[in-house]
């Protein structure tokens, strides 16, 4: 009798214990669901939070238990300060129990942006996903990646255009204290008038490094912010189309504490043909400065159709040689 009794005391505190580790997961994974919404909604309002807003028309959670994860219907950004709107169907968030600092999201199109002077996006996708990975409270990674895009562009005179891409992805990365930002689009094609040519299909592939940027992760980023800073451009390489033209770029760079660039580039260009055509396409205005460049470039090639180039950058002035190419304006 005894031990019967002693039995059913064992079971009757060990479901006492079960069920008070199941309530507590429970409570634990609702307060890590409800972070892993806070962090993106905190992405998303960046530092300035007074301007920004950020709401849904409906929240819920889900995964429960293998992940903590949310969905947000009917996503609204509002930035006041400069009197834009960005909408999407829906974002869905979660991070798996194993890794709850790392957040994959996933936003559903269309998406719109707008703003009161009559500026206007609209980009579809076949998928749009994100990751975000948090240490000590603060961003250390934001990642993202995109198959078939087509983007719709209207400008408040009324011209309107198309961007398509076939698949891009980017990475920013706080890297021992050192900021890396990679990106990589394919086969981008812009149409800068729906009733105009589009300009050739163009890949792009950039690899970079800003020492001791990492903390500009955590910050509403701004180009300014650059100021003072140096860094390396491991490779900034466009490729265009099937003329098989190439211009890659790498070299260290700094900047002053007035925003000019100085450095030295190594450039390496094929086809040269291919890529005045883009920048003359691109940059109509620009069309006397680009035909100059074209021409001298040639001057060095002497008929080759690969060849690379130095050129140094000094308090914002670009020469090639002794040729001068021009001002860089400031940051």
């Amino acid at each position: 009798m005894a031990r019967s009794t002693r039995t059913r005391k064992f079971v009757m505190w060990t479901l006492i214990v079960l069920i008070g580790l199941i309530v507590a997961y429970a409570l634990g994974w609702f307060y890590v669901a409800r972070t892993v919404k806070a962090r993106i909604f905190s992405l998303l309002q960046g530092q300035d939070q007074r301007n920004v807003v950020v709401s849904c028309e409906d929240i819920g959670y889900n995964g429960f238990p293998a992940t903590f994860g949310f969905f947000c219907d009917g996503l609204h950004v509002r930035d006041r300060a400069s009197d834009s709107v960005f909408d999407a169907p829906q974002l869905n968030a979660e991070a798996p129990v194993y890794s709850p600092w790392s957040v994959l999201a996933t936003v559903t199109g269309p998406a719109t942006l707008q703003n009161d002077a009559g500026m206007l996006a609209r980009a579809e996708w076949h998928s749009f996903d994100g990751k975000l990975i948090y240490k000590g409270g603060a961003p250390r990674l934001v990642s993202f990646t995109f198959d078939a895009m087509t983007t719709r562009f209207a400008d408040p005179e009324g011209r309107e255009g198309t961007l398509t891409a076939e698949h891009g992805q980017g990475l920013v990365r706080n890297d021992g204290g050192d900021l890396d930002v990679a990106l990589t689009l394919n086969d981008a094609v812009l149409r800068p008038q729906n009733n105009a040519d589009a300009l050739p299909a163009v890949s792009l592939n950039l690899l970079a490094t800003v020492d001791d940027g990492g903390a500009l992760i955590e910050t509403d980023f701004r180009p300014q912010m650059l100021r003072g800073k140096s860094g390396i451009v491991n490779q900034a390489a466009l490729a265009i189309g099937e003329s098989q033209s190439l211009m890659a770029v790498s070299g260290r760079f700094s900047f002053d504490k007035d925003g000019y660039l100085d450095g030295r580039f190594s450039f390496e260009l094929t086809g040269i043909d291919g890529v005045a055509q883009l920048a003359g396409l691109a940059f109509p205005l620009a069309a006397g400065v680009i035909d100059t460049v074209t021409g001298l470039v040639k001057s060095f090639t002497g008929g080759q159709r690969t060849v690379t180039l130095d050129v140094r950058v000094d308090h914002g002035r670009a020469v090639l040689g002794f040729i001068p190419l021009g001002k860089i304006p400031p940051l």
